[in-house]
């Protein structure tokens, strides 16, 4: 994977991005912050180019990478998932305030209700590993007032997992990881498809995505 690709499909989905030797930033308005992957001496840099109220624009970096390759699969996903949040996940909080996500009512019925109103299938969202059918994020209790968030794959293995958060935190993070895994099963996965590049990606890769 190369910084061309990642530009188009990127630019497919509506992210646009410009690409030249050595170099991927999005394409924001004058003088907004923005994200970018560049290399730098034998190693590859990405962070958050920042503009905004300084008067020596410079790059806060986030992440490094060894290879063009490792470093422009993590733009695409990081990218990818911003993306598919604000187009997607906020816009369905904001239109459906009955169910209050993220907020103090929200609780396992409303979360249900919630997949239910978009389509997603049962068998992403899943309280014990007993029940695991494919990759799917499992929701747990710590204790009466804490609970876990998991990441697991098709064959039961843990790839991420939250320490135990409070009951409601973990509501809304199973809500954003449930959703996103199910935009990256129906529609990235296409994406990817289409420029044989599915095989790419491990459930660690598919885990930035996620987070």
């Amino acid at each position: 994977m190369d910084l061309r690709q990642v530009s188009g499909l990127l630019n497919h989905v509506g992210k646009l991005t410009t690409y030249q030797d050595n170099c991927i930033k999005e394409d924001v308005p004058p003088y907004e912050n923005y994200y970018m992957l560049e290399k730098s001496g034998e190693k590859w840099e990405y962070g958050l180019f920042i503009l905004e109220r300084e008067n020596n624009p410079y790059l806060r970096k986030i992440k490094e990478f060894n290879t063009e390759a490792e470093g422009a699969k993590y733009f695409l996903l990081d990218r990818l998932s911003s993306h598919y949040y604000s187009e997607r996940v906020r816009p369905f909080i904001m239109d459906h305030t009955e169910l209050d996500i993220g907020g103090p009512t929200f609780d396992e019925h409303k979360l249900v209700n919630a997949f239910s109103l978009i389509g997603i299938p049962s068998s992403l969202y899943v309280i014990d590993k007993s029940q695991i059918n494919g990759r799917a994020i499992m929701l747990t209790q710590a204790d009466d007032t804490n609970s876990i968030v998991s990441f697991i794959d098709s064959k039961g293995n843990t790839i991420q997992s939250t320490v135990p958060i409070n009951n409601q935190r973990a509501l809304l993070i199973t809500f954003r990881k449930v959703f996103m895994l199910y935009l990256f099963e129906q529609e990235v996965n296409q994406l990817l498809e289409a420029e044989n590049l599915n095989n790419v990606f491990s459930d660690k890769d598919i885990n930035i995505f996620l987070s």
